[in-house]
């Protein structure tokens, strides 16, 4: 059952997902030729604001009812009675700090926007309690859908409105109710507990009765917001820290690459991480394992390398779509390589820790890789910013694949037949590179490179049965 829910919900995923990930690179597209370097960096400064605020107001509480099977119902009422008005509370208290965070930023505007849209934060933590609700009644074609129409809305009035008016808080405002309209869809459609009705919510009793049971579990709670926060700070430090130290412009060229270097990557990591967390949560580690042996040949055989092209397309093609403009953005293409392709390895399972509820052990994992990712930030910005982001990347590289063998690790795998598979693959994934470089200068790049590319994979296809057959897996 495990193993059709798998297949049968990346499929749903990885569909939906690809049309969201078109819809929003055509917005992007569209959106880099309207707005400014400072206003894409204000946006992406506001989004992290707003993502790490959530992480207090969820307090861990959604990972606690996915891999808690003792007290689930009660879990999940907890979340949603303490999250919500955890998540009410600091909209209030966000409002309230806008003008010292835009201060902050170096940058007004991002205050004044947050001053009037905090509300967001509670809509965030409602679309992350329906989420973990939709995850834990295995409805992933309903999460797809759900997620299709965020994007769909936030696409078509920002190709509608922002190219009459051209401002940043009408990108916040419009992506954020896509995420509003994501909830309301989850929230219409979905099977909810009979104990999440108004009044038990609003009840003082059964407040007293959640409270307990957050108690109860302080130190899986308190473990699981460090990590995520942690986390969340040393994947988002280039904004979160260089933010404070150089002007909104270099935020917006890393936001605008990050984006682009990021829709294939998400496409991958989306799609199958939130199917495997709350299947892995219901399976043994013998299957677990398994699922993850086929990701992991997926991934470096066919996801990374296409990741590799999709960056030598986009070094040809910005200059000429946007005549210019992105121009100092394209090393950064190639810096967060490193970054992004490791990330396809250690993001969708990294609830692994959480699900063998041994959260300290990525705590400390996290703890490092955040020491390690700002020296080298600070390391790199004494060079260039653009060394900073190569030299963080590489950082984060290290760490991505730490966490993936410390994965294994709990799962009790054989570690060192792991490390000669990826090593293996690297040195194919290596190969390939030399090979788009050699045909960089020519004329006729992008064909080589093309041609170059479905060498490669048939060659994969015939020499590796186990990829072929993983490949066919998530096609039927």
């Amino acid at each position: 059952m495990n193993s059709a829910a798998v297949l049968h919900g990346i499929r749903w995923n990885l569909i939906t997902n690809v049309i969201r990930r078109i819809l929003s690179f055509v917005l992007l597209l569209f959106l880099a030729s309207w707005l400014s370097q400072s206003d894409f960096g204000t946006f992406r400064t506001y989004s992290l604001i707003l993502a790490i605020v959530s992480i207090f107001a969820v307090i861990g509480l959604d990972s606690n009812y996915i891999t808690d099977p003792r007290r689930r119902q009660l879990n999940l009422f907890s979340f949603a009675q303490i999250g919500l008005g955890l998540g009410l509370l600091f909209s209030i208290a966000i409002a309230l700090a806008s003008s010292w965070l835009g201060s902050l930023y170096r940058n007004p505007e991002l205050g004044i926007i947050l001053r009037f849209t905090s509300l967001f934060i509670f809509v965030e933590v409602l679309r992350i309690l329906l989420h973990n609700i939709a995850q834990m009644q295995m409805q992933f074609k309903l999460l797809a859908l759900a997620e299709t129409w965020n994007v769909v809305f936030y696409t078509i009035f920002g190709l509608a409105i922002i190219s009459q008016f051209r401002y940043v808080w009408l990108y916040v405002l419009l992506f954020f109710l896509g995420n509003l309209v994501e909830a309301l869809y989850l929230l219409i459609h979905l099977r909810l507990p009979p104990s999440l009705h108004l009044g038990r919510l609003m009840s003082l009793k059964w407040l007293q009765l959640s409270y307990a049971n957050m108690k109860r579990n302080a130190g899986f709670l308190l473990n699981v917001s460090i990590i995520r926060l942690v986390n969340s700070y040393a994947g988002n430090a280039p904004i979160l820290l260089l933010g404070t130290i150089t002007n909104p412009a270099l935020m917006g060229q890393y936001f605008f690459a990050t984006q682009l270097i990021g829709v294939p990557v998400n496409m991958f990591t989306m799609s199958v991480g939130q199917v495997f967390y709350p299947v892995f949560a219901l399976s043994d580690s013998s299957r677990t394992l398994q699922s993850i042996r086929s990701y992991t040949r997926l991934t470096l055989s066919i996801g990374i390398p296409l990741l590799i092209l999709y960056a030598f397309a986009l070094d040809k093609l910005i200059p000429v779509v946007f005549r210019g403009k992105w121009d100092d953005a394209l090393p950064l293409l190639y810096s967060l390589i490193p970054y992004f392709g490791s990330s396809m390895l250690n993001d969708p399972i990294s609830g692994i820790p959480f699900i063998c509820r041994k959260p300290h052990w990525e705590l400390i994992w996290n703890i490092i890789s955040l020491g390690l990712r700002v020296l080298s930030l600070l390391i790199g910005i004494k060079i260039s910013f653009v060394m900073a982001v190569l030299i963080f990347s590489i950082a984060s590289a290290v760490m991505n694949l730490s966490f993936y063998f410390m994965s294994l690790f709990l799962l009790k795998a054989r570690l060192m037949i792991a490390a000669l598979n990826l090593i293996g693959w690297l040195g194919i994934i290596a190969a390939l590179i030399l090979g788009l470089k050699l045909i960089s200068h020519s004329a006729y790049s992008m064909l080589f490179a093309v041609l170059l590319f479905c060498g490669y994979l048939l060659a994969v296809f015939l020499l590796n049965k186990a990829v072929s057959k993983d490949f066919v897996r998530i096609l039927r």
